[in-house]
C-alpha cells in the first residue's frame, strides 16, 4: 500500500468521523431546507417558527425524561398519561381542601377553574415526580420490567384522569396569567417555554456530562453487574432516572396547559411514542449506557420540524403516527448496525 492509499484511507476515516459526529446536525439543517423548498412561503414564517418550537418543548421535555430511563435500560410508557392525569389530579386534590376549609368549589360555571395557578404548578409537578418514583419503586423493589409496570400505569392513569375529571375538558381561562409560560415569547419569537426546555435539557446535558450523577447513571445502563461490583446503588439511580422522567412529564403538562389554557383527559396521548422515538434518533438505545443529552435536544427539534413539515402537507394524524414508528424502527436499526460494524472492527485490529 502506498503514500497515496494511506492518505486516502486516512481522508475517508475522517471524513466518516466527521459525518457521525454532526450527523444530527446535518439532519436538522436538511429538514429545514425540505421545509422551506416544501412552502416557501409558511414554514420560514415567524409564526409558523413559533409552532415547531412550541411542540419541541413539549416533546422534548418529555424525551429528557425518557432517555434518562433508557440511559439505566428500562423504559417508561407512563409519560404520556402523566400529562393528562398530573394537571387534573392535582385539581382534584385543591378542590377538595377548598371545599373542606372553605365550603366553596374552586370549579365555576361548569367546568372552569377559580384558583392560583402557583399552587397547580407546584402540585402537578409533585404528582408527576411520585409517580415516577412509584415506578421505579415496583421496577426495582418488585422486580416487574418497566416495561410492564409503566404500561399498566398508562392505563391506570388514564383510568385515574376520567374519574377525576368526569372526562369533560377544565378550562383555565379564569386564572389571571394562566398563559404566560405557555404562550409569551422573548422579542416575539423565542417562546418561553422553548427557553424553560433549553435550560432543563441543557442542565442535564452538563449532569450527565461533568457531574458524579452522569457516571453513575451510564454505570448503572451500560454494565449493571459491574456497577454493583464497584459498589453503585444501581436501584437508587434507577428509582431516581424514574422520578425524573415523572417530574419532567409534570413540567410538559403544565406548559402543555398553560399553551391551551385548559386540561383535558386526552392530553399527552400518544407521547410516550414520541418521546421513545426522539431518544432513539437522538442516539439513545435500549441497551442502556449509550448515547447523549445533546443528542436528545437535536432530535426533538428535528422531529417537531418534520411533524410540522407532514402537516403543511395536508398529512392527517395517523400518518404521522405510521411515520413516527418508521423512524423509530429506521433508528433502531441503524444503530444495530453501527454497533456490530464496531465490533466488527475490533475483532479485525
Amino acid at each position: 500500500m502506498n503514500r497515496n492509499d494511506n492518505e486516502l484511507i486516512k481522508y475517508s476515516s475522517n471524513a466518516t468521523d466527521f459525518i457521525k459526529k454532526y450527523l444530527l446536525l446535518i439532519i436538522l439543517i436538511c429538514t429545514c431546507v425540505i421545509g422551506i423548498i416544501i412552502s416557501p412561503a409558511i414554514f420560514p414564517s415567524p409564526t409558523n417558527i413559533q409552532n415547531i418550537l412550541f411542540s419541541c418543548c413539549i416533546y422534548g421535555i418529555i424525551t429528557v425524561g425518557q432517555a434518562l430511563v433508557m440511559l439505566v435500560k428500562e423504559i417508561d410508557l407512563s409519560v404520556g398519561s402523566i400529562v393528562a392525569f398530573a394537571p387534573v389530579t392535582s385539581i382534584f386534590i385543591i378542590n377538595k381542601i377548598m371545599i373542606a376549609a372553605t365550603q366553596q368549589s374552586i370549579i365555576v360555571g361548569g367546568n372552569y377553574i377559580q384558583a392560583s395557578f402557583l399552587p397547580i404548578v407546584l402540585l402537578t409537578i409533585l404528582i408527576g415526580a411520585l409517580v415516577g418514583i412509584a415506578n421505579g419503586v415496583i421496577v426495582v423493589k418488585l422486580k416487574v420490567p418497566s416495561l410492564i409496570t409503566t404500561l399498566g400505569m398508562l392505563n391506570a392513569l388514564a383510568g385515574l384522569t376520567y374519574l377525576f375529571s368526569g372526562g369533560y375538558a377544565q378550562y383555565l381561562t379564569k386564572i389571571p396569567n394562566v398563559n404566560w409560560i405557555g404562550t409569551n415569547t422573548v422579542s416575539g419569537i423565542l417562546p418561553v417555554s422553548f427557553i424553560v426546555y433549553l435550560a432543563i435539557g441543557l442542565t442535564m446535558v452538563w449532569l450527565l456530562g461533568r457531574t458524579k450523577f452522569g457516571k453513575r447513571i451510564y454505570s448503572t445502563g451500560g454494565n449493571e453487574k459491574a456497577a454493583l461490583f464497584s459498589g453503585i446503588n444501581t436501584g437508587k439511580w434507577k428509582t431516581i432516572s424514574f422520578g425524573l422522567s415523572g417530574m419532567f412529564a409534570g413540567v410538559a403538562a403544565i406548559l402543555y396547559s398553560s399553551r391551551l389554557e385548559s386540561v383535558e383527559a386526552i392530553q399527552g396521548q400518544g407521547y410516550e411514542l414520541f418521546s421513545i422515538a426522539i431518544a432513539v434518533i437522538g442516539g439513545i438505545t435500549l441497551q442502556g449506557g449509550k448515547g447523549t443529552m445533546a443528542g436528545t435536544i437535536l432530535a426533538a427539534l428535528i422531529l417537531s420540524i418534520v411533524l410540522n413539515i407532514m402537516s403543511l402537507l395536508g398529512l392527517v394524524s395517523w400518518y404521522q403516527t405510521i411515520i413516527t414508528g418508521l423512524i423509530i424502527v429506521f433508528a433502531a436499526l441503524m444503530h444495530t448496525y453501527t454497533e456490530k460494524s464496531k465490533t466488527k472492527r475490533l475483532i479485525a485490529n
